[in-house]
């Protein structure tokens, strides 16, 4: 036997030994929730917490955890009639993207309560409601947008920086000063169009590998059983 080696196994730790005792459940599986990053907010932003199923990969807010049926009527608000199916369009937290970006994915705005699913976490609370998910499209053109939008907030100090300039939320003297406002303003203007072109190839091969951005639920009834 090598020096240095043990033929002692590792017990693995199981989901419930690592939880914290009373830690909130996941909507999808009843799994424990754990930490996954923390979101910066600035100007009219505040910071946040956001917790991740390790089974499912459901993302969801610390502060805004929902019951599961509430967790189904959120991707039931967004849902469209496709005759005997309905459609959710919501961002995925399986894709490339989220996995580049972690804190500064593009689609884990602060303050946004929504949840973030996994296509497995969608199927899982779907069929809460009796509904069966038939398709899963990736969208390849508002997985580009994210894509970009999470590209440029690896360059900057501040998260989602020209969003925040044009809605007013982000001025010069907020946020984190005047020098790495204007230093962000910079990196914007040279990097758009560099990160444009990155954000396409990148999505595009995420499309391919099934790891979009932004997904499409296409899902129906269940028949009766008698």
């Amino acid at each position: 036997m090598a020096i240095g080696l043990s033929t002692r196994r590792r017990r693995a730790v199981s989901l419930e030994e690592g939880a914290s005792p009373g830690g909130a459940r996941c909507p999808a599986d009843g799994e424990p929730l754990f930490v996954w990053i923390e979101t910066y907010g600035y100007g009219k932003r505040e910071d946040e917490v956001v917790d991740r199923c390790e089974a499912c990969g459901l993302a969801v807010p610390r502060d805004s955890v929902p019951s599961p049926d509430r967790a189904v009527d959120e991707l039931l608000g967004r849902a469209e009639s496709r005759g005997e199916r309905i459609a959710v369009r919501t961002a995925n937290a399986a894709s490339l993207q989220a996995w580049l970006g972690a804190e500064n994915w593009a689609a884990l705005a602060p303050g946004d309560p929504d949840i973030k699913p996994t296509p497995r976490a969608a199927r899982l609370l779907f069929a809460k409601r009796g509904l069966q998910v038939r398709r899963i499209r990736h969208l390849a053109r508002g997985g580009i947008a994210t894509m970009w939008q999470t590209l440029l907030n690896l360059l900057t100090f501040h998260r989602d920086f020209a969003p925040q300039v044009i809605s007013g939320e982000l001025r010069p003297g907020t946020g984190r000063g005047v020098a790495p406002f204007w230093i962000d303003a910079a990196i914007t203007l040279m990097a758009a169009i560099p990160t444009a072109l990155v954000a396409v190839l990148l999505e595009a091969g995420a499309v391919l590998a099934r790891r979009g951005g932004v997904i499409e639920i296409q899902a129906e009834r269940l028949p009766a059983t008698e």
